[in-house]
């Protein structure tokens, strides 16, 4: 499946099931997602008192924090496939400068 393809399927299935709402609340159901994958993560290090032991879990918070993120990207008519294409490229040019981070910008 596409990344086009993956936003067409969420699109309808918002749709169909009257999941739609502003990109605000969007953006706020993301933010609480990724608060329960970083919590996955604290219970898959014992609190970071061990090295993170993976569950499965984990597969089913990151589905949640992706579907989320699709609907951001699908309330503002973002073209995912096109941001990442954009990105790969920006994270190259900071590699060839010596290190993904902003600072090789």
């Amino acid at each position: 499946m596409t990344i086009q393809e993956l936003q067409k399927r969420i699109k309808e299935f918002s749709k169909e099931h009257n999941l739609d709402s502003a990109p605000e609340y969007k953006i706020l159901d993301a933010i609480s997602e990724l608060g329960e994958v970083a919590k996955e993560m604290l219970k898959m290090t014992d609190y970071g008192k061990k090295r993170a032991e993976f569950k499965d879990e984990m597969k089913s918070e990151l589905g949640d924090l992706l579907y989320s993120v699709v609907t951001i990207a699908n309330s503002l008519n973002v073209d995912l496939e096109e941001v990442i294409d954009k990105v790969l490229a920006k994270y190259e040019k900071r590699l060839e400068k010596g290190g993904a981070g902003s600072e090789n910008e």
